[in-house]
């Protein structure tokens, strides 16, 4: 498995729902990937935002995906690939 760093933005479906966040689809490298699986989600204060973490897996890509809440930016921080 090869680790990557990567922090580009990149575009989410996501559902907001009782004040919790759900990823569903991203797209990354002109491709769009669903969602199979969350591993792990936590948040991070940064300054006056809340940066939200979700380790994901999505058909043989494991990686790490961010949401800024002031911006309302999504980006995929990490990834593994198998």
């Amino acid at each position: 498995m090869s680790y990557q760093e990567i922090g580009e933005k990149i575009k989410v479906l996501a559902i907001f729902k009782n004040g919790t966040i759900f990823p569903h689809v991203f797209e990354w490298n002109n491709r769009r990937h669903k969602i199979d699986k969350v591993n792990l989600s936590y948040q991070e204060r940064d300054g006056e935002s809340i940066n939200y973490y979700f380790a994901i897996e999505a058909k043989g890509l494991v990686a790490k995906l961010k949401y800024n809440d002031k911006d309302m930016d999504w980006s995929i921080e990490e990834v593994w690939n198998q």
